[in-house]
């Protein structure tokens, strides 16, 4: 009950702010020159649907009330205001709610049509519930009424609401602004996509006319296509907010039409459809963005357990071996067998050994360092580069990741917890010493031989240098059959 009332209360409290906000920036009579409040009411329903319940319904329109009775409305004129505000954020709200997230967040091409006919149908439906007062306020036709109110619900909603669709988190954008900023060419060139807007905004004030909502334009595809989704949204939220806000207080001169009205409808449906276009580019960036990250993961990532793949480690592992050489600085390999591996599969199924694949990387990534590379280089067995470490450091770390595996317990699909070990082998030379990557996992992999010939679950350690390896790898002894995983039934 009490989170319910705190949701509520911040819904509420969010439509007042911003209700107050638009009743304070109309620049004549009751006509409001931007009104974000019902595109933060419908954003917030949509991003939140905790929020979109009887009660915060409710307080979103007792926001309407609140802020239209603060500013001096009469009781008829509130009610229909905020009844017509309401329906438009309602029905903006059940469209939204047939889409897939993706489309919602804008996170695909096709994203900005669907928002720009989910806008059209809340601003009809605002329009349609205006309607019986048209004549009241506009002294004009209902047909006139719901042109009006249509075009400012429209352009308001595609102003604001791309903004909190698109809103990445509170946390994101806090690690985002702690990266330090060069000042370099890359960092000057990164800032001059708002630095031409800027400019855009100064050469309309200065010429004026209608051509001013034109200016901004290509600074904003310029922005588009080198900002992120939620920024692109952000500042053509600004531009639009401006030029809204400007254009009907004379700041940028128009020549004036017989029919003020009509030509406040123009300039709206203009920044309306002009914020279609940035849109639109970030949107469609945002998805080829996507779809590249995708491939980039499906091409140096294993699908299964999210470890570097084994083409990516060894070409990753190969370019950090030839920087290494250039100093004197040590570099370690780790190389890793789950022992027993076969058996798990063959006793419990491969959704069984799957599963423990994934568990042992969850268990070992959290023990290596950002710099170090960690990947899947065969069915069961895996390999682990630290750059600049040394034996000690690197005996330490194999040791530290055997004690988590074989502390570990791991529940299987079947229900049955599973204990495994690993056996690992260590290779720990100076860079300058080692002629490349075949040479350091062959130390490694005979490591790892004697680890497992020895009985497995245990770290073992190989020389570098001329005399580094031995005649040959120690054979991969025959597995004890009386040697099983450790197992117990869950309780």
């Amino acid at each position: 009950m009490a989170q319910r009332s705190l949701v509520a209360l911040t819904v509420g409290t969010a439509v007042l702010a911003a209700s107050l906000f638009g009743i304070f920036t109309r620049p004549v009579g009751f006509l409001a020159a931007i009104w974000p409040a019902n595109a933060i009411l419908l954003g917030l329903m949509v991003r939140n649907p905790a929020c979109a319940t009887a009660s915060g319904w409710l307080a979103a329109f007792a926001g309407y009330i609140a802020a239209d009775f603060l500013t001096g409305s009469d009781l008829r004129t509130n009610l229909w205001l905020s009844s017509a505000n309401m329906a438009g954020a309602m029905a903006g709200y059940g469209l939204f709610s047939l889409m897939s997230e993706d489309i919602r967040r804008l996170r695909r091409s096709i994203s900005v049509l669907y928002l720009f006919a989910v806008c059209c149908a809340a601003a009809m439906a605002a329009a349609l519930a205006s309607a019986a007062g048209a004549a009241l306020l506009f002294g004009r036709d209902i047909t006139d009424g719901m042109a009006f109110w249509f075009v400012s619900e429209l352009v308001n909603n595609l102003v604001v609401l791309p903004v909190i669709l698109t809103f990445p988190g509170a946390g994101t954008l806090m690690r985002q602004w702690r990266k330090p900023l060069a000042a370099n060419l890359a960092t000057l060139l990164h800032a001059a996509p708002a630095a031409a807007l800027a400019a855009s905004v100064g050469v309309g004030l200065v010429v004026g006319g209608p051509g001013a909502l034109a200016f901004p334009i290509p600074a904003l595809l310029w922005c588009a296509l080198t900002y992120s989704l939620f920024t692109t949204t952000t500042l053509t939220m600004l531009m639009s907010a401006w030029l809204l806000i400007s254009l009907p207080a004379q700041l940028i001169p128009l020549s004036k039409l017989p029919n003020p009205l009509r030509l406040l409808d123009s300039i709206r449906l203009g920044v309306a459809l002009m914020a279609l276009g940035p849109l639109t580019v970030a949107s469609t960036n945002a998805a080829r963005k996507e779809l590249i990250d995708r491939l980039f993961k499906a091409a140096n990532f294993d699908s299964l357990t999210g470890a570097l793949s084994r083409g990516a480690f060894m070409e990753r592992a190969k370019s950090r071996l030839a920087e290494l050489s250039r100093s004197s600085q040590g570099v370690a390999l780790l190389t890793i067998d789950l022992d027993y591996f076969k058996r798990i599969n063959d006793r419990f199924g491969h959704a069984a050994g799957d599963s423990v694949l994934t568990e042992f990387v969850r268990l070992v990534s959290p023990e290596l360092r950002r710099a170090d590379l960690f990947g899947r280089t065969g069915g069961e067995e895996f390999a682990v580069l630290l750059p600049k470490a040394d034996l000690i450091e690197a005996t330490g770390m194999a040791e530290r990741i055997r004690l988590t595996v074989e502390r570990a317990e791991l529940m299987l699909p079947s229900g049955q917890q599973l204990r495994m070990t690993v056996s690992i082998g260590v290779a720990a030379c100076a860079a300058v010493e080692v002629r490349g990557l075949d040479e350091l996992l062959l130390i490694a992999d005979r490591a790892l031989y004697e680890a497992k010939a020895a009985g497995r679950n245990m770290v073992r350690v190989g020389g570098c240098g001329p005399d580094g390896g031995r005649e040959g790898p120690a054979s991969d002894a025959a597995e004890d059959h009386d040697d099983r995983p450790v197992r117990k039934r869950a309780q």
